[in-house]
């Protein structure tokens, strides 16, 4: 981890295989202009994949055309290679444009134990994984990067980082509608700081702090962006959350 990094706190973003999309791309760097945040890039080779490729007569079947496609090492090297590059061009672009200080490091693993093994003073954003999906268009949508916006309140020692965030984003007009899903009660000064002229806030102030009940809120989340306290993933295991994250639509932030 550079000294700059350290001084100037940061959000991390696991970059692998998979990619991320210019839209949601443009979302994190907004937020992190807004946050007065670095970019710290996590350009990952995941290390399951290169052990399936090693296996012999290995193929998968692509989407378009149910062709068959050779998994080879190098096939697979120069797939990595070819997404790494255009994400990262384009993630360098955009943080140029807003100047956002970026970083980029190269690591080989799952994004979440990767990610998690950083610096704890990270913030890190999982990007939903890409897949076909109908289009929301709406009334809310246009003219709003997070249509929806969800926070967790889970008596953790990030609760107040959780609602800052979600402060500064109602305050920057960049959200439509607000859920907040707590284990307590908001007092009336909590919800007057969310408050933006315009805006709709709900609150469901019955969660239950449990491993169950929070992979249960990840996976069906229906908002476009998830702010989460780090501590409120105790006790779930990596294996499980991992599959989660792979498995939800929502952008998810983990504050730290």
């Amino acid at each position: 981890m550079t000294a700059e990094l350290v001084a100037h706190r940061s959000i991390l973003v696991p970059i692998d295989l998979q990619g991320i999309s210019r839209d949601t791309l443009e979302t994190l760097v907004r937020i992190a202009r807004l946050l007065d945040r670095g970019l710290l890039g996590l350009m990952l080779e995941d290390i399951r994949l290169q052990q399936v490729a090693d296996l012999p007569f290995t193929t998968e079947i692509t989407l378009i055309g149910g062709r068959e496609r050779s998994l080879l090492r190098d096939h697979l090297s120069q797939r990595h290679s070819l997404v790494s590059s255009d994400t990262r061009r384009l993630l360098d672009d955009l943080a140029h444009r807003d100047r956002v200080t970026l970083n980029f490091e190269n690591a080989a693993g799952r994004r979440l134990h990767t990610a998690l093994e950083r610096d704890g003073q990270l913030d890190i954003f999982f990007p939903a994984r890409q897949r076909w999906r109908p289009a929301t268009a709406g009334k809310l949508a246009r003219g709003k990067v997070i249509r929806r916006l969800g926070i967790v309140l889970a008596r953790t020692n990030q609760d107040k980082a959780v609602l800052d965030t979600a402060r500064l984003l109602q305050q920057a007009g960049l959200t439509g509608e607000l859920y907040v899903v707590s284990a307590d009660p908001l007092e009336r000064a909590q919800l007057d700081s969310l408050y933006r002229p315009g805006s709709r806030i709900c609150v469901q102030a019955n969660l239950h702090c449990e491993p169950g009940a929070i992979l249960r809120l990840i996976c069906q989340s229906g908002y476009d962006l998830l702010l989460l306290p780090r501590d409120c993933l105790k006790g779930i295991a990596p294996d499980v959350l991992e599959n989660a994250l792979d498995r939800t639509g929502t952008q998810v932030l983990l504050i730290n």
